[in-house]
């Protein structure tokens, strides 16, 4: 699968920036379309949540071609993600992030983890990268493309590093 663009837009309802993914056409995959799922399951502050999703919009590109695409409207998450500000700050300081710190990002991480799992949901693919971070610094989980719904099922996939 191709990666979606993020952009960032303004919401001229709330007057809030959002996320833009733009997929590319013929991308709205199983993948996606479990990603889309998942997320309209739940609804969290430290979760990168859809705000609409936009079938077959149309937008005029810089040099003037009028395209269409699928547009997922998304919660922006502006700062960084994990991955990128745990790099950050062991370059300002080898000791890494302060304890309150990191006190406070590992809490809104179990939360959020715990209310997936409450809602029967499973994200199955946590790692630093889809960690994001907001304005304020605080978690948002991001990019549930692995996720599972909880049942009585065997769920068997081959994912990760051999």
């Amino acid at each position: 699968m191709t990666l979606p663009r993020v952009k960032k837009a303004l919401n001229i309802d709330t007057e809030t920036l959002v996320a833009l993914k733009v997929m590319k056409p013929n991308t709205l995959d199983t993948k996606l379309e479990k990603e889309i799922s998942a997320l309209q399951m739940l609804k969290h502050p430290n979760i990168a949540n859809i705000i609409e999703i936009l079938y077959k919009a149309s937008y005029k590109k810089k040099n003037g071609k009028v395209v269409t695409r699928d547009v997922i409207v998304m919660e922006l998450a502006d700062k960084a993600d994990l991955f990128a500000f745990l790099k950050l700050s062991f370059n300002l300081s080898p000791s890494g992030f302060p304890e309150p710190i990191l006190r406070g990002l590992v809490r809104q991480l179990v939360e959020v983890v715990e209310y997936c799992h409450q809602n029967g949901i499973v994200h199955r693919d946590i790692k630093p990268e889809n960690i994001l971070l907001d304005a304020e610094y605080n978690i948002k989980l991001a990019d549930f493309g692995w996720a599972a719904v909880i049942d009585n099922k065997y769920h068997k996939t081959i994912a990760g590093t051999k």
